[in-house]
């Protein structure tokens, strides 16, 4: 028999429903999971077990009761740390806001206890929400349950990790360069960027801004549909708020392959490809051509929509942290304070000629989706970084900022974009999937791009494709060997 916390989010749901499991025994078996693992991984950073232990008596209660359920009734969920959950810290890994207690829910983690979902915990993140691995000063470093001493990404690498050693079976994430989709890539899990807006963010100092949005993260698809579900809902505090239909992810069905219409694109013709990344989508990329109906390889016209990027950016941290760059800049990460120079040396000018830019990608892109149902992308564009690698990569950041007065910045030296990069300014959803191993041994993911405000489709889709790749040897969700870490429980 598998294990409780090996056993999906919809099995464990349907167990509820029927009585053959109660939500205090799946409540215990994370809770031994995560008292195993969590000590080596670090993936969760803050919990509130005797809340939920009564909250899974209630459900318990509720389930004997019968009748209508709600539809993540007893389902653990773990929480991003960068999320409000009443009562517990909301810190961003930064000293800055280490007494930072959330007096109320976020919109989303409110959706899930209507829902009726247990919440668990904080998982981690980086500081301030940006690194290249989940580590911060508060709560230190997450490790990747593949191999530990490769970065679990961020800024959801908590989320991730806590999915792929199977010690949660949901958790939340949120997305601007990447931070649902590189996690969930590079840790063999399954996360989605919503259309903004799906989710509310209610708490946001820039509620017109696409860039950021709240979403879900799972082990499958089925599962994640079921969390978009359960977050999903409207807010008159967000501007960009829209509602979608539950119904079909409540009762997921995948789409018809066959009449698929998919585009490719190995670097959306703006981003540097590792070898070997590459070579790995095309093998992916053979897999899927004989299940869809037509599949070409085409790329849309995003024009300089990295530059926009990294001119956008840094709008919403000059708000946050305006103050203590010009104060204290010390208290800030290596990473915020090449973004604050940046935002101060952008000048009205270069932000409308970058809100251009994005126009015309979104346009470029909703236009190419007229003609494909979906484009799949790579969900990595460059391996997972070492460790020591990181570490040589922030001093090399910090001698930067050294050179260069708190209002400067070299435009001409702009990073180089990932692969999710390009995308977070178009505003369009992203499901990220995991299809095996690339060639250095590590979980390999693809994106899938689905069109504006089309995201039940997309997930559709994805459930599609993931239940095909999964057949094939090799293609589906890799598990990390968790034996260095003993024999466990749950």
């Amino acid at each position: 028999m598998t294990d409780i916390t090996g056993l999906s989010a919809i099995e464990l749901r349907d167990r509820i429903a029927r009585r053959d499991l109660s939500p205090v025994e799946v409540l215990g078996a994370v809770r031994s999971r995560i008292d195993w693992l969590n000590p080596h991984l670090n993936a969760f950073v803050e919990m509130r077990w005797e809340q939920a232990e009564a909250e899974a008596r209630a459900a318990e209660a509720l389930a004997a009761r019968g009748g209508e359920l709600p539809p993540l009734l007893g389902l653990p969920v773990g929480i991003k740390e960068s999320t409000d959950v009443a009562g517990l810290h909301t810190t961003q890994g930064s000293e800055i806001y280490a007494d930072n207690v959330a007096a109320k829910d976020a919109a989303g983690v409110a959706a899930l206890r209507r829902a009726g979902a247990l919440v668990i915990g904080k998982t981690n993140v980086p500081e301030l929400l940006q690194g290249l691995t989940s580590r911060n000063t508060l709560y230190g470093l997450t490790r990747n349950a593949h191999d530990p001493e490769l970065s679990c990404l961020g800024s959801s690498g908590g989320s991730a990790v806590a999915l792929s050693a199977d010690m949660v079976p949901l958790a939340t994430g949120s997305d601007m360069g990447g931070s649902i989709r590189g996690p969930s890539a590079g840790n063999g899990t399954v996360g989605l960027r919503p259309s903004p807006g799906l989710v509310a963010r209610e708490s946001s100092p820039i509620g017109f801004e696409v860039a950021s949005v709240t979403g879900p993260m799972a082990r499958s698809v089925r599962d994640l549909m079921l969390l978009t579900a359960g977050m999903m809902g409207p807010s008159h505090l967000d501007p960009l708020s829209w509602e979608a239909e539950a119904a079909p992810l409540l009762a997921p069905r995948p789409a018809g392959l066959k009449g698929l219409r998919v585009a490719v694109s190995a670097d959306l013709g703006c981003v540097e490809v590792e070898a070997g990344i590459r070579a790995r989508f095309e093998e992916v990329v053979a897999a899927i051509a004989p299940e869809v109906g037509q599949l070409e390889w085409a790329t849309p016209d995003l024009g300089p929509i990295v530059r926009a990027f990294y001119v956008l950016r840094p709008l919403s941290y000059l708000v946050a942290f305006g103050e203590i760059h010009d104060t204290a800049p010390e208290r800030l990460t290596p990473e915020k304070n090449v973004d604050m120079r940046r935002g101060h040396a952008t000048t009205a000018a270069m932000i409308a000629e970058a809100q251009r830019d994005q126009t015309q990608a979104y346009r470029n892109l909703a236009t190419f989706l007229q003609d494909w149902d979906v484009l799949i992308t790579p969900g990595a564009s460059q391996p997972l970084s070492s460790l020591a690698e990181i570490e040589r990569k922030d001093a090399a950041l910090r001698a930067d900022n050294a050179r260069f007065g708190p209002r400067d910045y070299d435009f001409s030296r702009l990073p180089s974009a990932s692969i999710n990069t390009p995308l977070t300014w178009t505003a369009h959803p992203v499901a990220t999937i995991p299809t095996g191993r690339g060639a250095n041994g590590m979980p390999f993911g693809i994106n899938l791009i689905g069109r504006h405000r089309g995201d039940v489709r997309l997930l559709e889709i994805a459930l599609a494709l993931e239940e095909a790749l999964g057949t094939r040897p090799g293609f589906g969700r890799p598990r990390p060997d968790l034996s260095r870490y003993g024999a466990g429980q749950g």
